[in-house]
């Protein structure tokens, strides 16, 4: 299990989005808008074909708040950041840094992929709903590409319990507010994961509803919703915990809707890969094969020989030595009733031995044998009887 938390944290970046004019100072240090995205790769179906990976996102984490309403929906910040997992931050004072100069930290756009068509201006009414509140960003830096893989996309299943990652919302403000991280220049960004929330009712569509005990913060907006197994299920994107009420968008509607809108789709599968009918017949196959080569072997294959020996001479012998094709001699000291147990390891089927009895310094003629007996036997041997049993 803390490997799987281990890989939804590694995939979930830290964003930070602020107005300003390119090339000027900062509006003020709090301008800005904190959130989470999540790495994800999408492939774009039309000719030609390609792959690429963005940070999938909130879209009310980097568009402005709307002028009168306070609604979500406006024009998009002027610069995007983009942190990984365990990066060293960046903080932004003002007259220390400027639009556009972000040495070290991944700029981003938004892609066309998204809802509002990669429009960097006011949404419209009809594009400002609940289902629509994602995008896809953009990163130029081509070392972006090869960030780690991302996770598979999975449906939701009622009832199952999630997990979420994020950033508690704060980090690079000049203000504190309670349950948030402020982070200095230098200082690691560190997400956190929360949880378990567990899915109490059916959803409207493309929305899920979650409830539990544990906190989120508006800054883990964009955050990932993952199960058990460890695959996205859907996107963070408001909490209520007041209510301990928290929503999110279902991975699968955003997958539906890059399918619909942009011929697009996720690398990672939205369930586990069934194998094909070409597949399943290989494998029985396989199967059978194994399953008839372990047969043979253990039929035809070298295996332990055990025998139980038991030898009545007059005088009685002392022992009796088993000499195999390989040179290899066994002896085995007689009990006072003749009874001794003879191992013959690994011993193959047509395997040529032979055994023989010792009196006091002479050896007996010898019983030539061929691998090890199915049954018993009874060989004369000098006057002594010889009894062979299988164990």
């Amino acid at each position: 299990m803390k490997t799987r938390i281990a890989d939804m944290r590694s995939r979930v970046w830290y964003i930070e989005a602020r107005s300003c004019s390119p090339g000027n100072d900062f509006a003020s240090e709090d301008a800005a808008s904190m959130g989470s995205g999540v790495l994800v790769e999408i492939e774009h179906r039309d000719v030609p074909r390609k792959v690429l990976r963005y940070l999938l996102t909130c879209a009310h984490v980097v568009r402005r708040k709307i002028d009168g309403s306070g609604d979500w929906g406006g024009p998009v910040h002027d610069e995007i950041l983009c942190w990984r997992p365990g990066q060293g931050y960046t903080r932004t004072y003002l007259g220390k840094r400027r639009c556009g100069e972000h040495p070290d930290i991944h700029g981003a756009t938004l892609s066309a992929l998204s809802p509002c068509g990669g429009r960097p201006d006011a949404l419209p009414d009809e594009l400002r709903v609940a289902t629509n509140d994602w995008v896809l960003l953009e990163i130029s830096d081509p070392e972006f590409q090869k960030e780690g893989r991302p996770l598979r996309w999975s449906a939701l299943e009622d009832g199952t319990l999630v997990t979420i990652v994020g950033y508690p919302g704060g980090a690079g403000l000049s203000r504190h507010a309670p349950g948030t991280r402020i982070w200095g220049s230098g200082s690691l960004v560190e997400n956190l994961a929360t949880g378990p929330f567990h899915q109490e009712r059916t959803p409207e569509p493309g929305m899920l509803s979650l409830s539990g005990v544990d906190e989120t913060r508006p800054g883990m907006s964009g955050g990932g919703l993952f199960d058990a197994a460890g695959a996205l299920v859907g996107l963070h994107r408001a909490a209520d915990d007041m209510a301990m009420q928290r929503n999110a968008i279902a991975i699968t509607h955003i997958r539906d809707a890059l399918d619909t809108r942009s011929n697009a789709c996720p690398t990672t599968p939205t369930a586990e890969p069934v194998p094909s009918k070409a597949f399943r017949v290989a494998l029985g196959a396989f199967v059978i094969l194994a399953i008839a080569a372990a047969l043979a072997w253990s039929m035809f294959g070298p295996r332990e020989c055990l025998l139980q020996v038991r030898v009545t001479a007059t005088p009685p012998a002392r022992a009796v030595d088993a000499l195999r094709g390989d040179g290899v001699t066994q002896s085995q000291l007689l009990a006072g009733d003749g009874a001794a147990l003879l191992t013959l390891e690994r011993m193959a089927p047509r395997e040529r031995w032979s055994l023989s009895l010792r009196f006091r310094e002479s050896d007996s003629a010898k019983i030539n044998l061929i691998g090890c007996p199915d049954t018993s036997g009874d060989y004369t041997l000098e006057g002594a009887h010889v009894a062979l049993a299988p164990q």
